[in-house]
């Protein structure tokens, strides 16, 4: 039984106009306990948690966004965001609690702010102790690909590095990858949840919920360490591709949204996985060339050489498998937005010849023309220096300055989320 789970859920949304505001009196008047904090975050000005009947907290609430904020972020005054607490999204199906909620109190879901996902195990399904593998990836026995910059943690004993946990990216990174020693992390008394114990319980990784042991074949009972991989995706994650299949084809499909609905079942879950760490948990060992052919390129500088030996290109080195994948099993991937390009110098090397150009003309039309020529070019040069998405935003924006101006009694925000709602559905632009 795998055992893989959310470990974060997080949405934006917007809260429904006609019981706008849903504040901490609007729950308070639905009968709900809420436990309100004092100040709100960096984007709003409300954060307050529901508690359930045992007085534990099941939904987190931000609401009531800042004004004057120097930076631009498309928030309209019923902007909110929902979070499950940790706890929760370890019941049978967190999806469903947060989709139940949002119905019953008529919030709009716009995009999955963050999820998480985890996978808990003792060994590799290849048999490898996580820890020892660990060990000879820092020893460069494997080799990674994609997202390499890598941050490890751990405790300078002694005797040895004991180290803890592994990261790849960073904490602005669209997916995010660790790979970690669970047992230990919450064996600390400040980090001990029980729920996380149960499911391993309930999934056979460990016998004993409360002392979280397990009994070997010839009866004898050890304390074994259960280590995760967990993905964190971001905001930034829009649509999944298809990639690929089991026997390497590639089929052409259209973009899947990132919705909830891919991670309404566990089932689901362990699909994301599998895409997830077939793209960011793979690893290569690490191999070296032809032996005669990497003296005659070293000796022409023409690669990378390494203790004497010239390695082999990553994606040509055999596959380390860890895990066993679905038979099957067709591969999405997180799609990436594409980092800005920069204008090259014969675009910059026109525009200045044509702004240079319209000075000497005195027709009318020729300097309308040319002028028409120069807004398009200068627009172009702004969509290659910014990313898709704030190329979107910005036309959005411009649309709800030329509606306000123009008369809309509207808010500029509201007019904004109007816009972008429009852009979305490809009504607009």
């Amino acid at each position: 039984m795998r055992c893989v789970n959310i470990d974060w859920l997080e949405v934006y949304c917007l809260e429904d106009r006609e019981r706008f505001p849903c504040n901490a009196d609007y729950f308070r008047q639905q009968g709900y306990i809420v436990r309100e904090r004092e100040y709100g975050t960096r984007q709003y000005n409300e954060m307050f948690v529901l508690l359930d009947d045992n007085m534990e907290p099941f939904m987190e609430i931000r609401r009531n966004p800042k004004s004057g904020d120097s930076s631009f972020s498309g928030f309209v005054p019923e902007s909110c965001h929902l979070r499950l607490p940790n706890w929760v999204c370890y019941q049978n199906d967190p999806v469903g609690i947060m989709r139940d909620f949002m119905m019953k109190h008529d919030y709009i879901f716009k995009r999955i702010f963050r999820i998480d996902i985890c996978y808990d195990f003792e060994y590799f399904d290849s048999g490898d102790l996580p820890e020892r593998f660990a060990r000879r990836y820092l020893a460069r026995v494997y080799r990674k690909i994609n997202q390499c910059k890598i941050t490890n943690h751990g405790n300078d004993g002694w005797n040895d590095f004991e180290w803890e946990t592994l990261s790849w990216g960073n904490p602005t990174s669209m997916v995010s990858t660790k790979l970690y020693n669970k047992t230990k992390e919450i064996g600390r008394p400040k980090n001990d949840k029980p729920y996380i114990r149960s499911h391993w319980f309930m999934c056979g990784l460990v016998d004993s919920p409360t002392e979280c042991t397990k009994r070997r074949r010839d009866g004898s009972i050890y304390k074994p360490d259960i280590w995760r991989v967990e993905f964190s995706m971001k905001s930034a994650a829009d649509n999944w591709l298809v990639i690929e299949d089991q026997s390497g084809k590639k089929p052409k499909k259209k973009a899947i949204r990132h919705t909830l609905s891919l991670f309404d079942t566990r089932d689901k879950c362990w699909q994301r996985f599998q895409d997830l760490a077939y793209h960011y948990f793979r690893f290569k060992y690490r191999e070296y060339k032809d032996e005669e052919k990497a003296i005659i390129r070293q000796a022409l500088n023409h690669d990378k050489v390494i203790d004497g030996k010239e390695l082999k290109r990553k994606d040509r080195c055999r596959d380390k498998i860890l895990f066993k994948w679905d038979e099957g099993h067709e591969f999405l991937k997180v799609q990436t937005v594409p980092p800005p390009s920069k204008p090259s110098n014969d675009d910059e090397i026109l525009l200045r010849r044509l702004r240079m150009f319209k000075l000497t003309l005195t027709d009318p039309n020729l300097c309308r023309a040319c002028e028409a020529l120069i807004e398009f070019m200068e627009a172009q040069k702004v969509r290659r220096l910014t990313s898709h998405h704030l190329t979107r935003e910005t036309q959005a924006l411009q649309a709800a300055i030329a509606l306000k101006i123009g008369g809309d009694s509207r808010s500029a925000l509201e007019i904004l989320e109007e816009i972008k709602e429009l852009m979305a559905n490809e009504n607009i632009f």
